[in-house]
């Protein structure tokens, strides 16, 4: 009898520990409504605009040729900031936070698919009257931007592809198995501390993931609704071959890659520019000790070389030959 009590009562003990911790975590990071997080991240010429059900959070800034900037998974518009302080000086800069992300939130269809993606933006860009952009996407915006390019390309000026994912063998491991639907609720535990290795993984210079970033990260991944829309957007991961659709791409094309990328491999560069058989122009910059997340990583250069290529293609051909 009491060897039994020896054994229930830390068993006992235990349970109630994971109990409480729970409850502590579930109330510490509970959801934050979308207004509060407008008012602490939404900055100024925040706009919102309904798009088949979803309401998508943009900015427009500048003025000059249209160029709209999707981000990478898991951030939000505000990755763009120190691009967009660089080219709205030469160009009208529309960035958007993506469905599942930033204050955007959830996609009431709970479809998280490029083509899917690719309607909300036309949505957006015919709302704003603009009828051909130059279109540069990080990670998961390039995934989009290619959808769009090869699905519209009548529709875009130019295409920039940066650290894009869709090319075999991808480190994306976790994503290779089908997700059990009751696993989203695990997101609901995960406590602000743990996202800093996730920030720092594809990331060079850790100096880069600040206390500050991280605390918005994980504020903006509590936003109502959006822990299980991310569930929902990586049980739907598209791992088709993406072939096809970059051999229907017209556009001009730049492709940003970092050349320590520990995620997507450099030699990705080579294999995308290879299957871009109709695009009118294919140029590539590898960027030296620098990994998946180009736009915090290397800000200015990436931005500029991104503007001389954008004013390079609206050239005549024989001033630049």
């Amino acid at each position: 009898m009491l060897s039994w009590r020896l054994i229930t009562v830390p068993l006992k003990l235990l349970l109630l520990t994971i109990v409480v911790y729970i409850a502590w975590v579930l109330i510490a990071y509970r959801d934050i409504d979308v207004s509060e997080l407008e008012q602490k991240y939404g900055g100024d010429n925040l706009q919102k605009l309904n798009v088949d059900g979803v309401n998508l959070r943009y900015k427009v800034e500048g003025s000059g040729p249209p160029l709209v900037l999707i981000h990478s998974h898991f951030y939000s518009m505000r990755q763009w900031q120190a691009w967009v302080d660089i080219l709205k000086h030469d160009f009208t800069v529309i960035r958007y936070d993506l469905t599942s992300h930033g204050l955007t939130g959830p996609d009431p269809t709970n479809d998280y698919s490029r083509q899917r993606a690719t309607q909300l933006l036309q949505g957006l860009l015919d709302h704003l009257n603009i009828t051909k952009p130059s279109i540069a996407g990080s990670s998961t915006g390039g995934g989009i931007a290619y959808v769009y390019a090869a699905n519209n390309p009548d529709n875009i000026e130019n295409l920039i592809l940066i650290n894009t994912p869709g090319m075999p063998k991808v480190s994306n491991k976790y994503m290779e198995k089908e997700l059990p639907s009751w696993g989203g609720f695990i997101f609901y535990l995960l406590p602000e501390s743990l996202f800093r290795g996730f920030l720092e993984a594809p990331i060079i210079d850790d100096s880069i993931v600040t206390d500050e970033l991280l605390t918005e990260f994980h504020q903006m991944y509590r936003r109502s609704g959006n822990r299980m829309a991310e569930y929902d957007r990586m049980r739907g991961y598209e791992k088709a071959d993406i072939t096809p659709i970059l051999n229907k791409i017209t556009a001009p094309t730049l492709i940003l890659w970092g050349e320590k990328n520990p995620q997507l491999p450099a030699e990705h560069v080579q294999q995308i520019a290879s299957k871009l058989i109709n695009a009118k122009t294919v140029e590539s910059i590898i960027y030296p000790n620098i990994g998946h997340v180009i736009p915090l990583e290397i800000p200015s250069q990436s931005a500029m070389d991104v503007a001389k290529f954008i004013k390079q293609q609206s050239e005549p051909v024989r001033q630049r030959q």
